[in-house]
Parts: C-alpha cells; sequence; structure tokens
C-alpha cells in the first residue's frame, strides 16, 4: 500500500509539473504575476488638495512645434495629514484614466477648441523626471506628526506640431505607502 502511495503520488507530481514545464520553456507564452498589499491604514488628503485645478501658462505654439517637446511646467503640492504611526511614506499613484497609451501622458479632453496634438504630462518632484500614468511619483518621508507634502508637476507635451486652442486633462490618483 505504501508502495502505491508513493507512485501514485510521484505520478501526480509528475503531471502538474509538466505543464508548468511546457508553459516556461515554450515559445511565444509567457506569465504576468501581480503581487501587493492593501492596509486599513491610511492618510488624510486634506481640504483643498483632494480635487486642484492647476493652471498651466498660456504659451505659443512655437514653443511646441516637434514631438516630444516640452513647455509651461507648473507645480503643485498634494498635502496629508493624519497618517498613522505605522506608515512610514506616502507618494501619489497616477492611475491610468484618460490615457495615451503610447505616451501614458494625460489626453487633451477640452471639449471645446481643442488644441491638437498636446497631452499633459506629469512631472516628479524635482520638477524634471517624468511621471507615467499608472506609476508611482517619489515617495516622501511621513513627519512625526503624521503629516507629508508631496509635489508634483505638470507641463504641456507634444506629440506633434502643435496647433492653438484649449487643454484640459484629469488625472485621478490614489495614496501609496511604504
Amino acid at each position: 500500500m505504501k508502495k502505491q502511495v508513493t507512485q501514485l503520488m510521484i505520478a501526480l507530481m509528475g503531471l502538474s509539473v509538466a505543464p508548468m514545464v511546457f508553459a516556461q520553456t515554450a515559445p511565444g507564452t509567457g506569465q504576468v504575476t501581480f503581487n501587493g498589499e492593501l492596509t486599513d491604514d491610511t492618510c488624510v488628503i486634506n481640504a483643498g488638495d483632494e480635487d486642484q485645478t492647476v493652471t498651466l501658462d498660456t504659451l505659443s505654439t512655437q514653443s511646441l512645434a516637434a514631438a516630444g517637446q516640452t513647455a509651461g511646467s507648473r507645480m503643485f503640492n498634494i498635502s496629508v495629514s493624519k497618517c498613522p504611526a505605522t506608515l512610514s511614506n506616502v507618494a501619489a499613484h497616477f492611475e491610468t484614466t484618460n490615457m495615451n497609451p503610447d505616451t501614458r501622458n494625460a489626453i487633451n479632453q477640452a471639449a471645446t477648441s481643442p488644441a491638437g496634438n498636446v497631452e499633459v504630462q506629469l512631472l516628479d518632484r524635482d520638477g524634471m523626471t517624468p511621471i507615467l500614468l499608472g506609476s508611482t511619483g517619489t515617495f516622501v518621508p511621513v513627519a512625526s506628526d503624521g503629516t507629508a507634502t508631496m509635489s508634483y508637476g505638470g507641463q504641456y507635451y507634444a506629440t506633434n506640431r502643435t496647433t492653438a486652442g484649449k487643454v484640459m486633462a484629469v488625472v485621478r490618483y490614489t495614496l501609496a505607502y511604504q
């Protein structure tokens, strides 16, 4: 009986290993594994910082005459408070809604007289490093009083020679923790 159980276990192990080996070695196949963690702890976004409007300067289309050119950056802050002592660092994770999948910038959603070939690109706290939508900005430490201020920016980004008009882009974010 013991020999039969051992043989059965070996046979079952052989069946379960074979598909895994095939999936890892077969050409044209792959795998994505997602890992994460949820926490009950959170900081409170300070009043006035949850929903903000950042007004970029009015610029000439000559500033954005070719694909990949940027101009008109403007910084903004997101302040939080009441962070529990269990949280050491906080950052904004910018969601992928209203995104150009090629550039991962926010698309222009102006309803009337929209400017052409322009998007809004997010910037990290240094005001120079782009943050792609679907990514998290630089984490900042939570102070001993449970507060933190994150700085980010936005700027115009040309996808081609721009044309005159209005620019309006919306970027959503959630708080991420370490």
